[in-house]
């Protein structure tokens, strides 16, 4: 089999792409390979709904893990995982499981290496639970900047400090800010306005409810 070619071959293995991925194949996969890789990449979702849910990898993936089939992994898997990015969508994670994650990534136990993630959960959650007990901060697009890869800038979003000073910066929509002097986004600004508001108040029927998370390492 092809996998157990993989496990014997010598030479590094920098990326494995696996596209489409099934139920068999993922199962095959992640019970046999045991490699560590630069990239892992799952592609095209072909699973049935009774597909097994898996909690670690027999590898070490260093740079970067890429999933269209989250469904896959619990939120044990998230904090197993220790690759500099991860992208991920419909993951099926709970406002606890994502305070989880970002309080033990604040507390330096898990997600040392990582310096940029996108998490999508499969239905929006309250944003008060998701980062309840962080000291989370909300920042104003308009007076806060801080410059990030690729030659653009992060304007406002949410501030967490890891226990050694490191920050992450999480927003719930990817704004793209070219230079350091490009205004923020009309929209970011009356979707920070709105969010301190609820975030603020302690009566509000309102709840702020985001599902897409992009987190910016610095």
């Amino acid at each position: 089999m092809l996998i157990d070619w993989l496990n014997r071959l010598k030479n590094e293995i920098r990326t494995v792409d696996i596209q489409p991925v099934t139920s068999p194949l993922l199962k095959v996969f992640m019970d046999r390979f045991k490699r560590n890789v630069l990239d892992l990449w799952l592609r095209k979702e072909e699973l049935g709904s009774d597909g097994e849910v898996y909690n670690r990898l027999n590898f070490e993936v260093k740079r970067f893990f890429l999933s269209d089939v989250s469904l896959s992994f619990n939120l044990e898997f998230f904090l197993y995982i220790d690759p500099e990015r991860i992208s991920a969508v419909e993951i099926d994670l709970s406002a606890e499981d994502l305070n989880l994650f970002l309080r033990s990534w604040q507390e330096g136990k898990t997600n040392r290496n990582l310096n940029y993630a996108t998490l999508g959960v499969c239905a929006k959650r309250d944003m008060k639970e998701v980062l309840k007990d962080c000291g989370a901060e909300l920042m104003d697009p308009r007076t806060t900047n801080l410059k990030r890869e690729f030659f653009s800038w992060n304007r406002g979003g949410i501030y967490i400090r890891r226990n050694d000073g490191c920050l992450a910066v999480i927003h719930n929509v990817a704004y793209y800010n070219p230079t350091e002097d490009v205004q923020p986004h009309e929209e970011q600004i009356r979707k920070y306005l709105r969010a301190r508001e609820i975030w603020n108040s302690e009566n509000s029927l309102e709840k702020w409810l985001e599902k897409d998370f992009y987190i910016y390492i610095y």
